[in-house]
């Protein structure tokens, strides 16, 4: 919320680095991350929360872990966003 405005978004990237201090700030979704910030859900589906929530690079696999999250994500979302569209022809 800025200036008293609420804005709507379908998808929201945080970049936060190497520190994981996301449980720390993210609030009302006890489902993706445990207390210390690594995903709850098991490898390979570790990525994707729930309500559109994804996280990256938090499979301790590198770069290339941070590379196969992101292809998940964008597939993902393509498919949400193709479902959207049918639906509405």
């Amino acid at each position: 919320m800025k200036n008293g405005r609420s804005y709507q978004f379908d998808s929201i990237v945080f970049c936060t680095g190497f520190k994981r201090s996301t449980h720390l700030w993210l609030k009302g979704d006890d489902y993706l991350l445990n207390d210390d910030g690594i995903p709850k859900p098991s490898y390979p589906n570790h990525w994707k929360g729930r309500n559109g929530l994804y996280c990256v690079g938090l499979s301790r696999r590198g770069f290339y872990g941070a590379k196969s999250d992101a292809l998940n994500i964008a597939n993902d979302v393509k498919s949400v966003l193709c479902n959207v569209h049918n639906d509405e022809n």
